[in-house]
This record gives structure tokens, sequence and C-alpha cells, in this order.
């Protein structure tokens, strides 16, 4: 269970960059055992985030979220005479308010690169903490995929990360901010398929200890349907109607986001072919299409 430590040089530099995957969605999300559980779809897309250590600081006024995870961090290193001369930059982010896990990104990129600039250690446990401190957060840090209580910040089962799987997003117009979400609704409607979200979790556990695709696939479209019922979308109705046809393993979504993925084994239809095929199935619909990789998370440190 849980995590291990992220550690970086024991200098101190004047500038770190660190790099943190963002998620296509969940592949499972629910309640299982009484607690709000979510398995993130941690893909190979990524915020950079850069802090200088300067004379001045600057952080542009947008990035809010990450403002307050670099106050943090600086806190929690002990580094707060610094405030006034960090500079924070985004060098590449994740679409904002689709439930691809940005801001877990931003924030865990930023405690990163503040980590690596002040030459210290920090374990994921602890970035799940600071994170929660700001809002509800993904597990993408964490090195492997994980069933994650994404509000209490707790690592219940560490899991296989699968190989071979890709997706095609599926992005909808829109935005659901998580700060938005009305969490005692969803909490109740989580447990009146508690059993089911079990179930699906039991298919996605046995799918990636044994390299099953299929179960994978099988575990993200029954989460899913169990969020068609608190929340109908006539894409999710498309996509799961054509999964035989289109050879796809299943559909997962940003269970609060507005987002879907369709996903493929890779070793039978490349990314591209499965591009066109979940294109044709939405044809004239409002949607933009991406495709990505399934990957393990964690937080990389990029040359400075």
């Amino acid at each position: 269970m849980g995590g291990g430590t992220v550690a970086f040089a024991f200098e101190v530099v004047k500038r770190a960059r660190a790099l943190c995957p963002g998620s296509a969605g969940e592949v499972l999300q629910g309640v299982i055992g009484g607690q709000e559980v979510l398995v993130s779809l941690t893909v190979d897309r990524f915020s950079e985030m850069e802090v200088v250590l300067g004379e001045t600081s600057s952080i542009p006024p947008g990035l809010w979220k990450s403002r307050r995870a670099l106050e943090l961090a600086l806190e929690y290193f002990g580094g707060e005479h610094l405030r006034g001369r960090v500079t924070l930059r985004r060098r590449r982010g994740l679409p904002e308010g689709k439930g691809f896990a940005s801001s877990t990104a931003d924030i865990a990129a930023t405690v990163g690169a503040v980590a690596h600039l002040l030459g210290r250690k920090i374990r994921e446990e602890e970035i799940a903490r600071l994170a929660l401190s700001i809002e509800p957060t993904d597990g993408t840090f964490f090195p492997s995929w994980c069933l994650f209580d994404h509000l209490r910040g707790e690592v219940f089962l560490t899991l296989a990360v699968p190989q071979y799987l890709g997706v095609v997003v599926v992005e909808l117009p829109g935005e659901v901010p998580t700060l938005s979400v009305d969490r005692e609704k969803l909490r109740r409607h989580f447990e009146q398929f508690s059993r089911e979200t079990e179930k699906a979790f039991e298919l996605l556990e046995r799918g990636l200890e044994e390299r099953d695709l299929t179960l994978v696939g099988k575990a993200a479209t029954l989460s899913s349907a169990i969020m068609q019922e608190y929340e109908r979308s006539e894409i999710f109705f498309l996509l799961s109607q054509a999964l035989q046809d289109i050879r796809a393993l299943g559909v997962n979504r940003a269970h609060t986001g507005c987002a879907f993925g369709v996903l493929f084994d890779l070793r039978l239809v490349s990314l591209e072919e499965a591009r066109r095929r979940v294109s044709e199935v939405l044809r004239g619909k409002d949607v933009a299409l991406w495709t990505a990789k399934a990957i393990g998370g964690g937080i990389r440190v990029v040359g400075t």
C-alpha cells in the first residue's frame, strides 16, 4: 500500500522543472467498503511546472491552486523565507474542468519542482496531503495505478499498470470545476450502486493482475454505466452500443467531468485507426477527439 519517496538532488538549484501526468478520467469511481474511491486512468499527457529562484516573485493570476501549492511546499520544506523570491510558470498543461486531473497534475508538479529546487525529498502521501488542503485530488502522482480515496488521500491498494492500453478521449463542451461538484448527492448515488462498483473493481483487479485488457474494459464500462444513471449522456449510449463493431474494449468516463474514453488494445488496433473508428461513431457530434496511452503515474524531474 502507499507510494514511495520522491527524491531529488541535495544541492539548492536556481531553477527546477517537474512533470506530472494527467488522466483520461477514471477507470472506476464509486463506493467500496463504505469508502469513496477511484482508480485514475493515468495517461501520457502532462502538466509541466517550473520554479525559478531569484530576486523577485512572479506568478500568473490564473494559477491560484499552483500558487497555493507553492506556498504549502515552501512551508513544508522550511523555505517560507523564499516566498518573495520564487517565480512560478506553467510550461504546459492539460484542459481544465474536463476531468483530466489537470489541477492535481499542476499541484503535484509544482510541489515536485519546489522539492527539486531545494534539494529535498517528499513522499507521495505527503503530496496527497498538501493537494487535499486545496481540493479533492486524483492519484496520478503515485507511480502505480491505485485504488485511491481522493477525499482523504489514502491508498487502499496498489495496482499494476496495464500495457498496450490505448485511449481515444472524447472531450465534450463545457467545464465542471472540481469544487462545484455536489459531493453529498454524488455520494448517495455511489452508495446505491456500491455492489455493482465492487463487481467492477473485481473485474479491474483481475484484469490488471492477469494482463487481460478485456476485463479492464468491462470494468470501465460498468463503472461508466453506473454514472450514466446519475447523469445521462447520449455519447455514452452511442459509444457503448458501438464497442463490438469498432473492436473497442470498453468506455470509461470522467465521473465528475466532461469527457469519455474509448479503450483499445494497441496490439490489435493502432491509435490512429482507433481515433478514426470513434470519429465515425460520433460523426456530427460536438466533441473533440485526442488519443493517449495508459502509463504509470509519478512526478518526473526534467532537465533545467
